[in-house]
């Protein structure tokens, strides 16, 4: 059951009328819905960060919600449009380009749709090819949305192991370190969170106030080695000063207190990039 609630997630940055137009279309089908914005600064073409964004933003949000989601370096091309629901009873309307990998790994995927556009695609718009985030994506969020289609007139099952998947690379607790990789980072803030579960860092033993061992590589290379607390929040430390602290959504980041630790380093993310936590003795 889906709950009249449809949420955009985007590239498009909003100097121009994409968006807009995206909502008007959702008006069209049904100006009952209620419409919401999650993000349209998503680094262009960056599925890996649409990817993260969708599993940080998801929990949030009640069963029956829609999510459309358009980072789509492919457009017009022979990748697939589909519709996920999630183990939690979200759906996500997206091109099938490796946007779906962290919801996929973190809450699951229980069906995929493939997105019939002979039905479910504005009128007229057949010859256009290059904006399928309104004429396809935010169409049929709306009719999904609004409950003028259910999850089966979506089109097609689409087998779920077929979804496109970026490269994870799972967190590894030995001893007393735990090693990961730095997911993402806040585009705002410029913390970096990490891969790694506030578990792991319990069963290395590491706790509030220890000071740990923070090694940062990428392929093969140092570019980040100190020892910094681990802390509860970022006045633990002075400004300017580096911690590790457990973040909003359970997995340890790492951050300077009121500046950017991402900018101050030239700290970037994504699988290539490594980050291993020793507990000091």
């Amino acid at each position: 059951m889906t709950n009249k609630l449809l949420v955009f997630q985007s590239d498009f940055g909003l100097l121009e009328g994409t968006v807009s137009q995206m909502h008007g279309i959702a008006m069209t089908v049904d100006p009952t819905l209620r419409v919401f914005d999650l993000s349209h600064y998503i680094p262009q073409f960056d599925t890996w960060a649409a990817s993260y964004s969708l599993y940080q933003t998801c929990p949030a949000w009640p069963a029956g919600t829609v999510f459309v989601s358009v980072i789509d370096p492919g457009v017009g091309s022979s990748r697939v449009s589909v519709v996920a629901r999630t183990a939690p009873g979200h759906y996500i309307v997206t091109p099938d380009n490796g946007t779906l990998t962290h919801v996929t790994k973190h809450l699951g995927i229980e069906a995929v749709r493939e997105i019939d556009e002979t039905v479910n695609r504005v009128k007229g718009s057949e010859k256009s090819h290059v904006f399928h985030g309104r004429d396809v994506y935010a169409y049929t969020g709306a009719r999904l949305a609004s409950g003028v289609i259910d999850f089966e007139g979506v089109g097609p099952a689409y087998p779920v192991e077929d979804v496109v998947m970026h490269t994870l690379v799972d967190p590894v607790v030995d001893n007393n370190q735990v090693t990961g990789v730095l997911d993402i980072d806040d585009p705002h803030f410029g913390m970096v969170w990490t891969n790694i579960p506030l578990e792991a860092f319990e069963e290395a033993g590491i706790r509030f106030s220890d000071d740990v061992r923070v090694i940062i590589q990428h392929e093969g290379d140092v570019r980040y080695r100190e020892v910094l607390p681990y802390c509860r929040t970022f006045s633990d430390v002075p400004r300017d000063d580096e911690l590790v602290y457990n973040n909003e959504i359970g997995n340890i980041a790492i951050a300077t207190n009121l500046g950017s630790f991402r900018d101050k380093f030239d700290i970037k993310t994504g699988p290539t990039w490594t980050v291993r936590f020793e507990k000091l003795a």
